[in-house]
């Protein structure tokens, strides 16, 4: 919902935008006040490759959430993300039963308002970013009408470091959630420049095991990730902002293959219990209905673990 330098007839569209996404926020909550959303049926796990048939058992989840403030309104209801978000917060959502008191640590939070919406929630939440983040944060008129329509946070602490060597003591957390963050690992920052596929699974590994490490014994981690099969895509959406200023044509997601490898497995065998299985296959990222915003042979995928 940001522009850079935009023409007077842009601001007066944006403008407008904003207005009717704040309208949105206020409405969504009249309409919970008289007709609150049931509890869908239960998830078959977590820890599964996207598709669009479980967004409508995460439509208590989305209707939560766009109730908050004009950031999760937007990605909610964005015809463009095609419920992606619904399904990478949605799922967190469902996992959890009871947010006071939570110890939460949220690695690359960007722009996202979603750690307000846990502090709101009782979570004690702390975020970790770059010293210089990738995502500008909400800014100028939004900010403003957020102010407004916005429900109010508790206190969300803001810590700056690198997400493969936390500056957190061991067992520090309830839960450790990093959303849409970790394919970034084929990019050096603030360098720009792209990272070899062999040095950013060794870096994921970092991430994995200092992720763990400050995680409590009997606490959760939440991941959410891309995935792509490169060998038959060959658009992708999202192209235009990738990190890097040189690369490869296609990147910002892991080769569909070795999600099972990279993540489900090296967690596993790091004394974490997958919660629900692993019902994730590679083979069903030929199927449309997988296919995330960015386009053919692109998806995103879930993976919640517990430690022992």
């Amino acid at each position: 919902m940001t522009m850079a330098n935009p023409t007077t007839k842009e601001r007066v569209s944006y403008g407008w935008r904003v207005m009717g996404h704040a309208s949105g926020v206020l409405l969504a909550r009249l309409r919970a006040l008289a007709a609150p959303v049931s509890s869908a049926e239960r998830l078959p796990s977590a820890n599964v490759m996207f598709h669009t048939a479980l967004l409508p058992m995460l439509e208590p989840e989305r209707s939560e959430l766009e109730r908050f403030d004009l950031y999760l309104y937007d990605v909610m209801n964005s015809r463009r993300l095609c419920g992606e978000k619904v399904f990478e917060y949605g799922v967190l959502l469902r996992a959890i039963d009871r947010w006071t008191g939570l110890r939460v640590l949220d690695i690359g939070t960007g722009r996202t308002t979603f750690p307000k919406w846990m502090s709101r929630e009782g979570a004690v939440v702390t975020t970790l970013d770059l010293l210089k983040p990738a995502e500008a944060a909400l800014g100028g008129f939004l900010e403003r009408v957020n102010g407004v329509v916005g429900r109010r946070p508790g206190a969300v602490r803001g810590v700056a470091g690198s997400m493969r060597g936390l500056p957190f003591a061991d067992a520090s957390f309830d839960l450790v959630t990093s959303l849409s963050v970790v394919e970034h690992l084929d990019t050096d920052l603030p360098d720009r420049m792209f990272v070899p596929y062999d040095e950013q699974q060794r870096r994921l590994g970092q991430v994995l095991d200092e992720m763990l490490r400050v995680t409590k014994p009997g606490g959760s981690i939440y991941i959410t990730s891309e995935c792509c099969d490169f060998e038959r895509a060959t658009t992708d959406l999202w192209k235009n902002a990738y990190y890097y200023d040189q690369g490869p044509a296609l990147s910002g997601a892991w080769p569909v293959q070795d999600v099972q490898r990279l993540f489900y497995q090296y967690v596993a065998d790091r004394g974490c219990d997958l919660v629900g299985g692993v019902p994730f296959d590679a083979s069903t990222i030929d199927r449309p209905d997988r296919w995330s915003w960015r386009g053919p042979y692109f998806s995103g995928f879930t993976v919640l673990a517990r430690k022992r």
